[in-house]
């Protein structure tokens, strides 16, 4: 039985092109079924489309701009949600690089109706440390004051406090006294690309 994923993106689309080379390598025996973007410019899509997958856009900007006074960030979350209803057999939901908070309306969908999906997030932090936005740039800050000695990533399920749901998969990352900003983060997106795929593994071969 196939599992299925949906992959939302807002830019480039490097950890989507790592899914996609696993899929196609068959290291992951996993079918991407569609592909969301909330820009209309995000490099993903090419990627996508190369790929023959499905691809959607879904601007939070457009969609506000419509119709100021009903359209609010609430309802743009149920519309999304709508959007990977139509996709009856979606099996996970991956955040990978998708730029917006999702709203507690659109989380709400997939935990309290079924069938319910999970919806898994990468984040260039460990848990409980640097949730939110510039995390990489924190803790290389916080090495030059001789605070920390590495970081690390981790792959967690979507909750509604940023950067708090349980935990998938952790990898730590040193921080080398010769490293700049730009060379920690390439590493990072490095093992991003690894640990994102992994994360997909564990949960498609667990869950079927």
């Amino acid at each position: 039985m196939t599992f299925n994923i949906c992959v939302l993106i807002s830019g480039n689309g490097t950890n989507l092109q790592a899914i996609i080379d696993a899929i196609e390598s068959k290291y992951l025996n996993v079918c991407i079924k569609v592909v969301i973007s909330n820009k209309e410019t995000a490099y993903g899509l090419e990627r996508a489309k190369k790929a023959s997958i499905e691809t959607r856009i879904f601007s939070l900007q457009k969609y506000l701009k419509q119709d100021p006074i009903n359209n609010t960030r609430s309802t743009y979350g149920l519309e999304l949600a709508k959007i990977i209803r139509e996709y009856s057999s979606i099996d996970l939901i991956v955040l990978a690089g998708w730029m917006i908070i999702l709203p507690a309306t659109f989380l709400k969908e997939f935990t309290d109706n079924k069938p319910t999906i999970d919806i898994i997030n990468l984040h260039p932090a460990l848990p409980g440390q640097y949730p939110g936005a510039h995390a990489i740039e924190r803790a290389f800050n916080d090495f030059k004051e001789n605070k920390i000695n590495h970081s690390g990533i981790m792959i967690h399920k979507v909750i509604e406090e940023v950067d708090a749901g349980e935990v998938i998969l952790t990898k730590e990352i040193p921080i080398l006294p010769t490293d700049t900003l730009e060379s920690l983060e390439e590493r990072f997106h490095q093992q991003e690309h690894k640990s994102l795929v992994e994360s997909i593994k564990l949960l498609s071969t667990t869950n079927k």
